[in-house]
């Protein structure tokens, strides 16, 4: 199973909807809450091992992009 594929799995989960969450050259963008986004970052840092820098749209929701 793809990388991108695997994120937006667990993403899905927390925010109940497989529609409001893509990849767009290598940053996931998901329409969510704070309380939302702050989860999908701790869950994807503890699942992955890697560090996750979190942006917030300016529209609708978070940006959330892989740190090495």
């Amino acid at each position: 199973m793809g990388f991108e594929k695997v994120v937006l799995d667990k993403v899905e989960k927390i925010v109940k909807a497989d529609n409001l969450a893509g990849f767009y050259c290598g940053t996931l963008s998901v329409v969510c809450t704070a309380a939302e986004a702050n989860r999908i970052a701790k869950k994807l840092s503890k699942d992955l091992g890697t560090k996750i820098q979190i942006s917030q749209d300016g529209s609708y929701g978070y940006l959330f992009d892989f740190v090495a």
